[in-house]
């Protein structure tokens, strides 16, 4: 696993808290997954439980909005939370590999995540408040600041920043579109943060960069990380929850995930996951689709 974060080791005083006289007597084994927080596998008389350190994102935040998708989807509950840190209970699975089955279940879990929504696009914060994202006041504003970035500038050479700049102008309704959303965003929804047994999804997890914004996100963030052949039982999925999708969807949503493309090159990643953005980004400009399509689904707030 390529990671944003190097993993943190596990100390069990600071869980103490929680398993209090069993504290020393832990065995905790690292789980894969994950590119920010480290994630532990912990034994003790009371059953297995996942010890979280958090390297980025708010405990508090990630059991806010556990509380609020337990009843529609299968996640971990939050037992327990400190600073930086948190106790789950454990579930039992696979990372995602998809099937006919699973990928449209994927879709049927956005499409249950997305029917979540807030007064305005933002940041939510743990007590359910909307406040607006730290330095992005737009998609369009954003990803033209980091084109100017100097670690986007070493792997993009000037006739490639140059292209991409036209074409993100060229798709300013897309961008406005986006804007506009204020659905549930899981923000990370990729194979290694959904668990599955028997071809069921069984988990959904690493909620802490949950949003109020566009589900093109979530769809785009799947799709990166899956062969094209399962995006029909994918959209399946999605319409079977109620979300009226466009002609033009997949392209919607790669075009939303170029946001990602983008901040990963100015990340500690190693060179060849930005190469591999990098190869992402030339493809979607090569994405045949007419720069004013505008418009949106039928549930507007999508």
């Amino acid at each position: 696993m390529d990671r944003r974060f190097p993993i943190v080791a596990f100390n069990p005083r600071i869980f103490s808290e929680f398993f209090g006289t069993e504290t020393n007597s832990l065995h905790a084994h690292l789980l894969d997954g994950g590119a920010c927080n480290s994630n532990y596998l912990v034994q003790c008389s009371k059953g297995k439980f996942v010890c979280r350190i958090h390297s980025r994102g708010s405990p508090e935040l990630e059991k806010s909005i556990l509380d609020l998708v337990s009843d529609r989807i299968p996640t971990p509950q939050v037992l327990w939370t400190g600073d930086g840190v948190s106790v789950m209970t454990y579930i039992e699975g696979q990372h995602f590999k998809p099937t006919t089955k699973l990928a449209r279940d994927a879709g049927r879990m956005i499409g249950r995540i997305s029917a979540i929504t807030f007064s305005r696009p933002g940041q939510v914060l743990p007590h359910g408040e909307i406040v607006d994202f730290e330095g992005w006041s737009s998609f369009k504003e954003g990803l033209s600041s980091l084109l100017h970035h100097p670690s986007v500038k070493a792997f993009l050479d000037e006739q490639t920043v140059s292209e991409l700049r036209d074409f993100i102008d060229a798709h300013r309704s897309y961008w406005e579109f986006f804007d506009r959303g204020r659905n549930l965003v899981h923000s990370d929804f990729r194979p290694d943060n959904i668990l599955v047994s028997d071809d069921a999804i069984v988990g959904v997890l690493d909620w802490e960069f949950a949003h109020s914004g566009s589900s093109y996100m979530d769809m785009g963030n799947l799709m990166r990380h899956i062969p094209m052949e399962w995006q029909k039982d994918f959209g399946i999925g999605l319409r079977e929850e109620g979300v009226d999708l466009p002609e033009d969807w997949v392209f919607r949503a790669s075009l939303i995930d170029l946001a990602s493309h983008l901040d990963f090159l100015t990340s500690n990643r190693s060179k060849e996951f930005k190469e591999s953005c990098v190869e992402l980004i030339r493809r979607l400009m090569k994405f045949n689709s007419e720069p004013d399509a505008g418009g949106g689904p039928g549930r507007a707030t999508l």
